[in-house]
Protein backbone atom coordinates (compact mmCIF):
# COMPACT_ATOMS: atom_id res chain seq x y z
CA UNK A 1 0.00 0.00 0.00
CA UNK A 2 1.73 3.30 -0.65
CA UNK A 3 1.47 5.40 1.92
CA UNK A 4 -0.32 8.78 1.86
CA UNK A 5 1.18 12.19 3.36
CA UNK A 6 -1.53 12.96 5.95
CA UNK A 7 -2.04 16.41 5.23
CA UNK A 8 -3.45 15.91 1.58
CA UNK A 9 -6.41 14.00 2.69
CA UNK A 10 -9.38 16.14 2.92
CA UNK A 11 -12.97 15.11 2.84
CA UNK A 12 -16.21 16.09 3.72
CA UNK A 13 -18.96 14.00 4.97
CA UNK A 14 -22.27 15.13 3.05
CA UNK A 15 -24.89 12.85 4.35
CA UNK A 16 -24.50 9.75 7.04
CA UNK A 17 -25.20 6.46 6.31
CA UNK A 18 -28.39 4.88 7.61
CA UNK A 19 -28.71 1.10 7.29
CA UNK A 20 -27.86 -0.11 4.09
CA UNK A 21 -28.52 3.38 2.60
CA UNK A 22 -25.44 4.99 2.02
CA UNK A 23 -23.97 8.19 2.65
CA UNK A 24 -21.94 10.62 0.58
CA UNK A 25 -18.84 11.57 0.84
CA UNK A 26 -16.31 13.89 -1.20
CA UNK A 27 -12.86 12.97 -0.67
CA UNK A 28 -9.48 14.06 -2.48
CA UNK A 29 -6.48 10.97 -3.06
CA UNK A 30 -9.53 8.23 -3.48
CA UNK A 31 -7.71 5.14 -4.12
CA UNK A 32 -5.24 5.07 -1.75
CA UNK A 33 -7.67 6.49 0.99
CA UNK A 34 -9.90 3.24 -0.08
CA UNK A 35 -6.96 0.96 0.06
CA UNK A 36 -6.31 1.94 3.95
CA UNK A 37 -9.90 2.14 5.03
CA UNK A 38 -11.74 -0.26 2.18
CA UNK A 39 -15.03 -0.43 4.46
CA UNK A 40 -16.15 3.40 3.06
CA UNK A 41 -17.42 1.89 -0.12
CA UNK A 42 -19.61 0.15 1.32
CA UNK A 43 -20.97 2.93 3.93
CA UNK A 44 -20.46 5.98 1.09
CA UNK A 45 -21.05 6.74 -2.30
CA UNK A 46 -17.62 9.09 -2.93
CA UNK A 47 -17.13 11.82 -4.50
CA UNK A 48 -13.68 12.54 -6.11
CA UNK A 49 -12.64 16.26 -5.69
CA UNK A 50 -9.53 16.56 -7.60
CA UNK A 51 -9.49 20.20 -7.00
CA UNK A 52 -6.64 20.72 -9.20
CA UNK A 53 -5.74 20.69 -13.22
CA UNK A 54 -4.95 16.84 -14.67
CA UNK A 55 -6.84 13.89 -14.79
CA UNK A 56 -8.58 12.29 -12.47
CA UNK A 57 -7.32 9.39 -11.46
CA UNK A 58 -9.49 7.52 -8.96
CA UNK A 59 -10.76 3.42 -9.77
CA UNK A 60 -13.20 3.81 -6.43
CA UNK A 61 -14.82 7.03 -6.77
CA UNK A 62 -18.86 6.40 -7.83
CA UNK A 63 -18.93 10.27 -9.02
CA UNK A 64 -16.14 12.34 -10.50
CA UNK A 65 -15.84 16.29 -10.25
CA UNK A 66 -13.76 16.95 -13.37
CA UNK A 67 -12.49 20.21 -12.63
CA UNK A 68 -9.71 19.80 -16.17
CA UNK A 69 -12.11 19.64 -18.52
CA UNK A 70 -9.69 19.31 -21.13
CA UNK A 71 -8.99 15.76 -19.61
CA UNK A 72 -13.43 15.13 -20.20
CA UNK A 73 -12.89 13.01 -22.75
CA UNK A 74 -10.23 10.80 -21.44
CA UNK A 75 -11.79 10.69 -17.90
CA UNK A 76 -14.87 9.36 -19.76
CA UNK A 77 -12.67 6.71 -21.71
CA UNK A 78 -10.52 5.40 -18.33
CA UNK A 79 -13.74 5.83 -16.34
CA UNK A 80 -16.12 4.57 -18.05
CA UNK A 81 -17.88 3.10 -14.43
CA UNK A 82 -17.80 6.39 -12.65
CA UNK A 83 -20.46 9.05 -13.35
CA UNK A 84 -18.22 12.40 -14.59
CA UNK A 85 -19.65 16.17 -13.60
CA UNK A 86 -18.14 19.29 -15.59
CA UNK A 87 -17.81 20.77 -11.93
CA UNK A 88 -15.27 20.88 -9.39
CA UNK A 89 -14.97 22.52 -6.16
CA UNK A 90 -14.79 26.01 -6.97
CA UNK A 91 -18.13 25.65 -9.03
CA UNK A 92 -19.80 25.36 -5.68
CA UNK A 93 -19.39 29.17 -4.57
CA UNK A 94 -22.20 30.43 -2.71
CA UNK A 95 -23.25 33.39 -4.11
CA UNK A 96 -25.68 34.17 -0.81
CA UNK A 97 -22.50 34.98 0.76
CA UNK A 98 -20.39 36.22 -2.22
CA UNK A 99 -22.32 39.07 -3.41
CA UNK A 100 -22.22 43.00 -3.62
CA UNK A 101 -21.82 45.37 -1.05
CA UNK A 102 -22.50 48.93 -0.58
CA UNK A 103 -18.90 49.78 0.50
CA UNK A 104 -16.49 52.11 -1.39
CA UNK A 105 -14.24 50.69 -4.33
CA UNK A 106 -10.88 51.83 -2.82
CA UNK A 107 -8.96 49.51 -4.47
CA UNK A 108 -7.94 49.43 -8.26
CA UNK A 109 -7.33 45.14 -7.74
CA UNK A 110 -7.26 42.74 -5.36
CA UNK A 111 -4.91 39.27 -5.69
CA UNK A 112 -6.00 36.51 -3.05
CA UNK A 113 -3.23 33.76 -2.92
CA UNK A 114 -0.62 31.79 -1.01
CA UNK A 115 2.82 32.32 -0.92
CA UNK A 116 4.05 30.37 -3.47
CA UNK A 117 6.65 30.78 -6.47
CA UNK A 118 3.99 28.85 -9.10
CA UNK A 119 1.42 31.65 -8.06
CA UNK A 120 4.01 34.27 -9.52
CA UNK A 121 2.96 37.51 -7.48
CA UNK A 122 6.59 38.99 -8.44
CA UNK A 123 4.30 39.22 -11.53
CA UNK A 124 1.57 41.43 -9.96
CA UNK A 125 4.16 43.40 -7.89
CA UNK A 126 6.09 44.65 -10.77
CA UNK A 127 2.71 45.46 -12.79
CA UNK A 128 1.10 47.27 -9.82
CA UNK A 129 4.90 49.20 -9.99
CA UNK A 130 3.88 50.14 -13.42
CA UNK A 131 0.74 51.75 -12.37
CA UNK A 132 1.72 54.46 -9.81
CA UNK A 133 -1.58 55.87 -9.67
CA UNK A 134 -3.08 52.74 -9.12
CA UNK A 135 -3.74 51.30 -5.95
CA UNK A 136 -4.30 47.46 -4.77
CA UNK A 137 -4.13 44.60 -1.82
CA UNK A 138 -2.52 41.79 -1.60
CA UNK A 139 -3.66 38.95 0.90
CA UNK A 140 -1.24 36.33 1.26
CA UNK A 141 -1.84 33.04 3.33
CA UNK A 142 0.11 29.83 3.64
CA UNK A 143 -0.47 26.40 2.05
CA UNK A 144 2.38 24.92 4.12
CA UNK A 145 0.58 26.58 7.27
CA UNK A 146 3.85 28.70 7.72
CA UNK A 147 7.30 27.40 6.90
CA UNK A 148 10.39 29.40 6.38
CA UNK A 149 10.17 29.62 2.48
CA UNK A 150 6.95 30.91 2.72
CA UNK A 151 8.11 33.74 4.84
CA UNK A 152 10.93 34.31 2.83
CA UNK A 153 8.74 34.73 -0.46
CA UNK A 154 6.70 37.04 1.79
CA UNK A 155 9.29 39.13 2.85
CA UNK A 156 11.01 39.52 -0.80
CA UNK A 157 7.65 40.83 -2.44
CA UNK A 158 7.17 42.84 0.17
CA UNK A 159 10.57 44.06 -0.25
CA UNK A 160 10.31 44.51 -3.81
CA UNK A 161 7.29 45.86 -3.46
CA UNK A 162 8.79 49.41 -1.57
CA UNK A 163 11.58 49.05 -3.88
CA UNK A 164 9.34 49.44 -7.45
CA UNK A 165 7.02 52.03 -5.34
CA UNK A 166 4.02 50.10 -6.03
CA UNK A 167 0.98 50.99 -3.81
CA UNK A 168 0.26 47.66 -2.98
CA UNK A 169 -1.57 47.15 0.91
CA UNK A 170 -0.02 43.96 2.19
CA UNK A 171 -2.80 43.53 5.47
CA UNK A 172 -2.08 40.37 7.72
CA UNK A 173 1.61 40.87 6.46
CA UNK A 174 2.97 39.55 10.05
CA UNK A 175 1.21 36.39 10.52
CA UNK A 176 3.29 33.41 11.02
CA UNK A 177 0.01 30.56 10.51
CA UNK A 178 -3.34 30.35 8.47
CA UNK A 179 -5.05 30.41 11.58
CA UNK A 180 -4.29 34.25 11.55
CA UNK A 181 -5.76 34.82 8.38
CA UNK A 182 -9.08 36.53 8.19
CA UNK A 183 -10.40 33.64 5.87
CA UNK A 184 -13.95 33.71 6.96
CA UNK A 185 -15.93 33.78 3.76
CA UNK A 186 -17.86 37.02 4.82
CA UNK A 187 -14.37 38.88 5.39
CA UNK A 188 -13.02 37.92 2.82
CA UNK A 189 -16.46 38.91 0.81
CA UNK A 190 -16.07 42.55 2.16
CA UNK A 191 -12.40 42.92 0.57
CA UNK A 192 -13.42 42.16 -2.66
CA UNK A 193 -16.06 44.03 -2.22
CA UNK A 194 -13.45 46.97 -1.94
CA UNK A 195 -12.13 46.23 -5.24
CA UNK A 196 -12.78 46.91 -8.50
CA UNK A 197 -10.66 43.69 -10.33
CA UNK A 198 -9.65 40.77 -8.96
CA UNK A 199 -6.00 39.99 -10.66
CA UNK A 200 -4.48 36.09 -11.10
CA UNK A 201 -1.05 35.40 -11.42
CA UNK A 202 -0.96 31.83 -10.75
CA UNK A 203 0.99 29.49 -13.72
CA UNK A 204 -0.68 25.85 -12.74
CA UNK A 205 -4.36 25.62 -11.14
CA UNK A 206 -7.38 24.47 -10.80
CA UNK A 207 -10.28 26.70 -11.16
CA UNK A 208 -9.50 28.60 -8.66
CA UNK A 209 -11.79 29.62 -5.67
CA UNK A 210 -11.01 33.00 -5.51
CA UNK A 211 -11.44 33.31 -8.83
CA UNK A 212 -15.11 32.55 -8.57
CA UNK A 213 -16.01 34.13 -5.06
CA UNK A 214 -14.33 37.43 -7.67
CA UNK A 215 -17.09 36.89 -10.43
CA UNK A 216 -19.89 35.96 -7.58
CA UNK A 217 -19.10 39.71 -5.68
CA UNK A 218 -19.76 41.07 -9.34
CA UNK A 219 -16.33 41.93 -10.15
CA UNK A 220 -14.50 40.99 -13.47
CA UNK A 221 -10.86 39.09 -13.02
CA UNK A 222 -8.15 38.98 -15.08
CA UNK A 223 -6.11 35.63 -15.69
CA UNK A 224 -3.03 34.84 -17.45
CA UNK A 225 -2.94 33.55 -20.81
CA UNK A 226 -0.29 30.56 -20.25
CA UNK A 227 -2.53 29.22 -16.63
CA UNK A 228 -3.56 25.73 -16.47
CA UNK A 229 -7.09 25.05 -19.02
CA UNK A 230 -9.52 25.31 -15.73
CA UNK A 231 -7.96 28.48 -14.68
CA UNK A 232 -9.08 29.85 -17.38
CA UNK A 233 -12.75 28.37 -16.96
CA UNK A 234 -15.73 30.33 -16.46
CA UNK A 235 -13.47 34.00 -18.15
CA UNK A 236 -15.16 35.25 -21.00
CA UNK A 237 -16.69 38.21 -22.51
CA UNK A 238 -18.83 38.78 -19.39
CA UNK A 239 -16.23 38.12 -16.85
CA UNK A 240 -12.94 39.12 -17.45
CA UNK A 241 -9.88 39.29 -19.52
CA UNK A 242 -7.03 36.81 -20.48
CA UNK A 243 -3.92 38.65 -20.45
CA UNK A 244 -0.53 38.00 -21.75
CA UNK A 245 1.76 36.64 -18.87
CA UNK A 246 4.61 39.50 -18.50
CA UNK A 247 4.39 42.38 -16.22
CA UNK A 248 3.89 44.16 -18.70
CA UNK A 249 0.82 42.62 -20.40
CA UNK A 250 -0.52 42.67 -17.20
CA UNK A 251 -0.33 46.69 -16.27
CA UNK A 252 -1.69 46.72 -20.00
CA UNK A 253 -4.65 44.46 -18.63
CA UNK A 254 -5.13 46.34 -15.50
CA UNK A 255 -5.63 49.73 -17.00
CA UNK A 256 -7.63 48.22 -20.16
CA UNK A 257 -10.52 46.45 -18.29
CA UNK A 258 -10.43 49.46 -15.24
CA UNK A 259 -11.39 51.57 -18.00
CA UNK A 260 -13.84 49.33 -19.60
CA UNK A 261 -15.83 48.40 -16.06
CA UNK A 262 -19.41 48.85 -17.58
CA UNK A 263 -19.04 45.91 -19.81
CA UNK A 264 -18.82 43.20 -17.63
CA UNK A 265 -21.55 41.35 -15.75
CA UNK A 266 -19.66 38.73 -14.03
CA UNK A 267 -22.39 37.98 -11.40
CA UNK A 268 -25.29 37.38 -13.90
CA UNK A 269 -23.08 34.93 -15.64
CA UNK A 270 -22.17 32.98 -12.52
CA UNK A 271 -25.79 32.70 -11.11
CA UNK A 272 -26.68 31.74 -14.98
CA UNK A 273 -24.43 28.98 -15.55
CA UNK A 274 -22.36 27.90 -12.00
CA UNK A 275 -22.52 28.28 -8.44
CA UNK A 276 -23.39 26.53 -5.07
CA UNK A 277 -27.39 25.89 -6.31
CA UNK A 278 -26.51 24.73 -9.27
CA UNK A 279 -23.57 23.02 -8.98
CA UNK A 280 -25.67 21.08 -6.00
CA UNK A 281 -28.41 19.85 -8.44
CA UNK A 282 -26.19 18.74 -10.33
CA UNK A 283 -24.74 16.37 -8.11
CA UNK A 284 -28.25 15.46 -6.37
CA UNK A 285 -29.17 14.14 -9.70
CA UNK A 286 -26.53 11.72 -10.34
CA UNK A 287 -26.64 11.01 -6.58
CA UNK A 288 -30.42 9.75 -7.96
CA UNK A 289 -29.71 7.77 -10.24
CA UNK A 290 -26.98 5.91 -8.22
CA UNK A 291 -29.90 5.16 -6.16
CA UNK A 292 -32.29 4.01 -8.40
CA UNK A 293 -29.43 1.67 -10.02
CA UNK A 294 -28.97 0.02 -6.62
CA UNK A 295 -32.44 0.15 -5.35
CA UNK A 296 -32.05 2.13 -2.21
CA UNK A 297 -33.99 4.94 -0.58
CA UNK A 298 -32.61 8.74 -2.05
CA UNK A 299 -32.39 10.91 1.14
CA UNK A 300 -29.69 13.70 -0.74
CA UNK A 301 -32.16 16.69 -1.18
CA UNK A 302 -31.10 18.33 2.11
CA UNK A 303 -26.90 18.13 1.29
CA UNK A 304 -25.28 20.89 1.63
CA UNK A 305 -21.43 22.28 0.35
CA UNK A 306 -19.64 25.43 -1.05
CA UNK A 307 -16.45 24.16 -2.09
CA UNK A 308 -14.12 26.02 0.44
CA UNK A 309 -11.19 24.19 1.70
CA UNK A 310 -12.33 25.21 4.87
CA UNK A 311 -15.88 23.28 4.65
CA UNK A 312 -13.23 20.10 4.28
CA UNK A 313 -11.90 17.95 7.38
CA UNK A 314 -7.88 17.71 6.46
CA UNK A 315 -5.10 15.92 7.10
CA UNK A 316 -4.71 13.40 10.38
CA UNK A 317 -8.40 14.39 11.87
CA UNK A 318 -10.30 13.39 8.02
CA UNK A 319 -8.55 9.58 9.19
CA UNK A 320 -9.70 9.81 12.69
CA UNK A 321 -13.47 10.83 10.87
CA UNK A 322 -13.24 7.74 8.68
CA UNK A 323 -12.36 5.55 11.06
CA UNK A 324 -15.55 5.96 13.22
CA UNK A 325 -17.58 4.56 10.11
CA UNK A 326 -15.47 0.91 10.54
Amino acid sequence: MREIPIGYCSLAVLKEPEGRNKGALILSQVDDVVLRFPFIKDKFYIIERRGWRGLNESEYADIKLVEDLSYWDETVRVHPNSICLDIGPADFVDTTVFRPLNVEKDYDGIQVSHWSDFKRPEMFIRAAGMLPNRRFLKLGHFVEGGSELEYRLRDSCMELAAKLGANIEFPYSNVTSNSQFPNLKETMNYYINRSSVGILTTKIEGINRFKMECLATGIPVLVPEDTSHPTKKHINQETGILFEPSPEGLARAIEDILENLSIYNPRSYIERTTGKQISLRKLKKVLEQLCKRDGVEYRFDNIEWDGRNQSLIWGKRAFEVLKEYK
